[in-house]
């Protein structure tokens, strides 16, 4: 089973899901993740990350973009490497993913992101993922323009 902790990246790169030491914790091994895709990318800009266990282990989905194109990058909490990077070309009016789920939350109510992926959809790019919204959980996907496609009761 896996289990999330939505992490938002404000302009600050300030934790808002999470308060105290518990916060402190996350705030620091999140500056080791994005510390880590800076390596390999600096002109990564992260604007969103979701903090992931699966397998057993803690991973940081972080969410960028970087010139004329949007990214995702897997980092495993433990040591730091980057799993998995994956780019796709930003299409015209492409919403990053803080700004898109941001956008989701003006639509549908305040909601919390537990789930997020970034992938191409019948040719189109596409934000997918799980919100909880009323203590309901609902799957969505979402154009990275900004057009909700589905969004459904799980």
């Amino acid at each position: 089973m896996k289990k999330n902790i939505m992490i938002t990246l404000a302009a600050a790169m300030m934790l808002v899901s999470a308060s105290g030491a518990m916060a402190e914790e996350f705030t620091a091994e999140k500056e080791k993740a994005l510390a880590a895709l800076k390596v390999s990318m600096p002109q990564a800009v992260v604007d969103y990350a979701v903090r992931d266990r699966d397998d057993g282990r803690y991973e940081w989905d972080l969410f960028f973009s970087q010139g004329t194109q949007l990214g995702k990058c897997e980092v495993l909490e433990s040591t730091n490497e980057l799993r998995k990077v994956t780019l796709y070309e930003k299409p015209e009016g492409a919403l990053t993913a803080g700004e898109a789920m941001a956008l989701l939350a003006e639509k549908k109510g305040e909601l919390v992101v537990v789930d997020l992926d970034l992938e191409r959809e019948g040719g189109r790019l596409c934000y997918e993922g799980e919100a909880e919204l009323g203590g309901k959980r609902y799957e969505f996907e979402m154009s990275v323009t900004g057009d909700i496609i589905e969004w459904e009761r799980d």
